[in-house]
């Protein structure tokens, strides 16, 4: 399996995503490589592309947006929220960043396991394009 990437183009400040299904990075030793060069808009930023590459997690959201790695998701109406009327359960709800866990190989919004998470998820934005939703998150 090819894994799907996206990058932050960071001389320009803008996302580049594959147009198509069917267009993936590859990373090699060499660095990056785009298996199907003729799809805009990697023309004219490969391959002197200064950028940070985010993984698909290869899972979607509720809505099926794909979620990528540096993906912001907010957490809604989960079932073990806390709430006011009973005092139990745990602070679930709110925005998250998306990012590989090393110690639990897995995708994980915040600490939380992202697949357990996964029925009660939307994309909000990403932390290049989106940075204040982490700066909320952070407040509350």
């Amino acid at each position: 399996m090819v894994s799907k990437f996206r990058a932050w183009d960071k001389e320009n400040s803008r996302m580049v995503y594959p147009s198509t299904d069917d267009v993936y990075f590859e990373l090699t030793d060499d660095g990056i490589n785009i298996l199907n060069m003729s799809v805009e808009p990697f023309d004219d930023v490969f391959p002197h592309l200064d950028a940070v590459l985010m993984q698909s997690t290869s899972l979607k959201d509720k809505n099926g947006v794909e979620i990528f790695e540096g993906d912001i998701v907010s957490v809604r109406n989960h079932p073990f929220q806390k709430t006011e009327k009973s005092g139990a359960g745990i602070e679930i709800d709110g925005d998250y960043a998306i990012s590989w866990n090393e110690g639990d190989l897995t995708w994980c919004a915040g600490n939380l396991l992202l697949a357990r998470l996964k029925p009660y998820v939307t994309v909000a934005g990403n932390v290049w394009e989106n940075p204040e939703l982490l700066e909320k998150a952070d407040e509350s």
